[in-house]
C-alpha cells in the first residue's frame, strides 16, 4: 500500500505483485498433480522387505555363510518334505543342495533366519546352504548337514519297483519386470507317469497343468507389482506320490508405500505425495508471508498517514 500524495488516502502497493503469487501458486498445484499421478501409476509392492530395483548397482559380494541349524546332523526320517531352518546375512538369499543338486531356494528373512521345506533323495542328503546378493554374487558356504532318508519301497504293477519321484532345475533365482511373463522350468525324474503339476507363483495364482512322462515341464507367469516371491513347484504321479520344490522369483520396479491404517474405501495416500510436504509448506507459507507484510505495510504507512493528519 502507498499514501497518495495528492489526496491522503491509501492505495494498492505498485510494486506487489497478485499475478506473480497467482502463478506461483499455479505451479505448486502442477507439481503436486504431476506426483500425485505417478504415484497412483506405481504398483503397490506385494510382501513386506521387498525392494524394487530399476538399476544395477555394484557392491561387495556377500561374506558371511548362512548357517544351518535344523534338522541336526545325522537325523533320520521316513517323511519328506522336511525344513530346512537356520540364520543367514540380511539382504541376501540362501540356496540350499542335497548331494550338491538344487533342492530349494528362499529370501533371507528381515529377522536374519530363513526356512523352507525340501524333498530328499534316498539314503544319505548331504544339505549345505550358500549365499548370494541381489547381483548374484555368492558368498562362502556353511558346513554340511548329513540327514538320512528311508523312502518307502514303489510297487508297480507286476511286482516290479519303481524309481523314487524328485525334481531338478537348473535355475534357482530369477529377476524380471511387471507385466513380463517369466518362464520357469523343472525336470521331473522318476515316479510312474502321468504326472500333474502344481505351480503356486507365491502371488496368489496357480497354474495347473499335466506331464506324460518324465523330463522338462515349463510354465510361464507374469507378475502385476514389483516384490520376491517364493514359488513352489508340486508334481504328483500316478501312484499317488509327490515331490516339491521351492524356489524364488524377483520382481524389479519402483515400489509405492501405501498406508496400511487407512480403511476409509477410497484407497490409501501415495507415498510419494506425501514425501510432497514441503510443497505444501512452500504454498501456504507464500501465503501468509504475503499476507503479514502487507499487513505490516498498511500498519506502517497507516501510522505515518495519522501522523502527517495530525
Amino acid at each position: 500500500m502507498l499514501q497518495n500524495k495528492h489526496s491522503g488516502r491509501l492505495r494498492p502497493h505498485r510494486h506487489t505483485s497478485y499475478a506473480g503469487l497467482f502463478f506461483a501458486l499455479v505451479l505448486v498445484l502442477v507439481l503436486l498433480s504431476a506426483m500425485s499421478l505417478a504415484a497412483e501409476a506405481a504398483p503397490a509392492n506385494p510382501q513386506s522387505g521387498s525392494v524394487g530395483l530399476e538399476g544395477t548397482v555394484p557392491g561387495p559380494a556377500p561374506t558371511t555363510s548362512a548357517t544351518i541349524l535344523s534338522p541336526g546332523n545325522g537325523l533320520t526320517t521316513d517323511t519328506i518334505p522336511i525344513t530346512v531352518a537356520g540364520v543367514c546375512p540380511a539382504d541376501t538369499f540362501v540356496t540350499v543342495t542335497k548331494n550338491n543338486i538344487f533342492a530349494g531356494a528362499v529370501a533371507c528373512a528381515d529377522d536374519g533366519t530363513f526356512s523352507l521345506q525340501i524333498d530328499l533323495f534316498d539314503g544319505a542328503n548331504v544339505l549345505v546352504s550358500q549365499v548370494t546378493n541381489a547381483l548374484g554374487e555368492s558368498g562362502p558356504s556353511s558346513a554340511p548337514v548329513t540327514v538320512y532318508y528311508d523312502a518307502p519301497t514303489l510297487a508297480l504293477p507286476g511286482g516290479q519297483a519303481g524309481k523314487q519321484l524328485f525334481l531338478q532345475m537348473s535355475t534357482t533365482i530369477l529377476a524380471g519386470s511387471p507385466g513380463q511373463a517369466i518362464s520357469r522350468t523343472v525336470t521331473i525324474v522318476g515316479g510312474v507317469g502321468p504326472y500333474a503339476v502344481e505351480w503356486d507363483w507365491g502371488d496368489g495364482n496357480t497354474t495347473l497343468s499335466s506331464q506324460g512322462n518324465e523330463g522338462d515341464v515349463t510354465a510361464s507367469h507374469a507378475y502385476s507389482r514389483p516384490g520376491t516371491y517364493a514359488v513352489i513347484v508340486r508334481v504328483t504321479d500316478t501312484q499317488g506320490n509327490s515331490a516339491f520344490l521351492q524356489f524364488v522369483t524377483v520382481i524389479n520396479g519402483p515400489v509405492a508405500v501405501y498406508g496400511a491404517s487407512n480403511t476409509s474405501g477410497l484407497g490409501a495416500l501415495p507415498g510419494n505425495l506425501v514425501g510432497a510436504w514441503p510443497l505444501y509448506l512452500l504454498a501456504a507459507f507464500m501465503v501468509v508471508f504475503f499476507w503479514m507484510g502487507e499487513q505490516l505495510e498498511v500498519r506502517k504507512l497507516r501510522r505515518k498517514h495519522l501522523l502527517l493528519q495530525g
